[in-house]
């Protein structure tokens, strides 16, 4: 699986040096240059979209120059987190118990619930400062120790809370998830939050955008197969799902930021 996702990356760094160098490429062009699919070219240039390396018109991939402003006023990573937040709040019943860690796009999507009588109980100190706050919503905060500049709270007094909580639901951010590593976070404090949250949840749901997938930080919390639901964005390649798929995470929703 590695040594497959190896060859992709080479192929996506070769189409990237070709586009640069020539300007303007034909995607029927590359298709035959590197003797694949249309559809894999289209999902290897959805990719250098994702991260600004280059601009697309229909059945055209243009070099992007360094002062020229990402595509659709703004990060197209932000688009894609604020999608994939907008569906995880659609899921929220009423009545619900939910935990969110302090992944951006885990607390972005607090001010999208809709869900009346529900709890979010959250170690985000971010978290507080959402608004508007939907009246159906109580906000609970785990306390414990504050780190910043992010407002991240840990620590035995904020695991002791998250223990006496049976939350019908948690959503999670990450660092990376792979096939091999499961989900993985930048600190250990926030892993030892995030896997205690998912212990003591019924549905547990990670919340990805395309660059975070089969990428691996320092720390892990749950296996792939944990997860009942990844939620990620079209720019998420074939590859990379499959990878996952393979490892036990077999539900798995792609949102357009273009239909949410």
């Amino acid at each position: 699986m590695g040594q497959r996702r190896d060859l992709v990356m080479q192929r996506r760094e070769q189409i990237e040096s070709l586009i640069r160098l020539e300007g303007e490429v034909q995607v029927a062009d590359l298709a035959n240059r590197f003797s694949v699919s249309p559809l894999t070219i289209r999902r290897d240039l959805d990719y250098l979209e994702s991260r600004g390396s280059i601009s697309r018109r229909y059945g055209v991939a243009i070099a992007r120059g360094e002062s020229e402003p990402l595509p659709y006023e703004g990060n197209i990573i932000e688009r894609a987190k604020e999608a994939i937040a907008r569906r995880a709040a659609s899921l929220i019943e009423d009545g619900e118990q939910v935990f969110v860690n302090t992944s951006t796009t885990a607390t972005g999507l607090i001010r999208h619930i809709e869900s009346k009588d529900m709890t979010v109980i959250t170690n985000s100190i971010a978290a507080t400062s959402i608004a508007p706050l939907s009246p159906g919503i109580t906000l609970l905060v785990t306390g414990g120790e504050v780190r910043m500049p992010r407002g991240v709270l840990s620590g035995e007094f904020a695991l002791n809370n998250i223990r006496s909580v049976n939350a019908t639901r948690c959503y999670v951010g990450c660092a990376g998830i792979t096939p091999t590593a499961g989900a993985t976070s930048n600190t250990l404090q926030e892993a030892i939050v995030n896997a205690q949250m998912l212990e003591h949840s019924t549905l547990k749901v990670i919340l990805a955008d395309s660059t975070k997938l089969c990428e691996q930080a320092g720390f892990g919390y749950a296996r792939a197969d944990q997860f009942d639901l990844l939620i990620t964005d079209k720019w998420a390649s074939s590859e990379d799902l499959d990878a996952l798929r393979d490892a036990g995470l077999r539900n798995i929703i792609v949102v357009d930021p273009d239909n949410e």
